[in-house]
């Protein structure tokens, strides 16, 4: 039995033509450059956006810190508080996520088969945790800002 190809692939030159094969590797080799190219270019492009992107989270952090500061000289008086209260309400955070913990282990079951369960969990947990999360993001800044001398 003989195994041999008769016919030849559409576009490809004869095997036994070695200027055409010469000809489709130089046009092979200039797509492939085109293509670097056009790539080198995105990649340009993205490296301006990520600057851009950086400038602007330069100047918004800038703007917080300012902002920080002029809260801070208006209000050095309750810096002292926010350190007391951020670090009462962290043990009120660890003691809710423990309940939270603790729910989860005991109802694991109820919450993976019924509806009613998981609403009633998220219910009572989800609110609480999310507005003392809220209440600690906001006080953690304060309470690490370092009081300025009154001059």
């Amino acid at each position: 039995m003989d195994i041999t190809p008769t016919g030849q692939a559409p576009g490809l030159p004869a095997s036994n033509d070695p200027v055409a094969l010469l000809n489709l590797m130089v046009n092979l080799q200039s797509q492939t450059i085109e293509l670097q190219r056009q790539m080198l270019e995105n990649q340009r492009q993205q490296l301006e956006m990520i600057r851009e992107t950086t400038q602007v989270a330069r100047e918004q952090r800038a703007r917080q810190m300012a902002d920080l500061e002029r809260w801070q000289s208006s209000h050095g008086d309750v810096l002292d508080t926010c350190k007391q209260s951020l670090g009462m309400l962290e043990q009120v955070h660890s003691t809710l996520i423990r309940d939270l913990t603790d729910y989860v282990a005991e109802y694991h079951e109820n919450l993976v088969d019924g509806d009613f369960a998981l609403s009633d969990f998220v219910d009572r947990f989800g609110p609480r945790l999310a507005h003392l999360n809220t209440m600690l993001a906001v006080l953690r800044p304060l309470a690490a800002a370092q009081k300025k001398p009154n001059t």
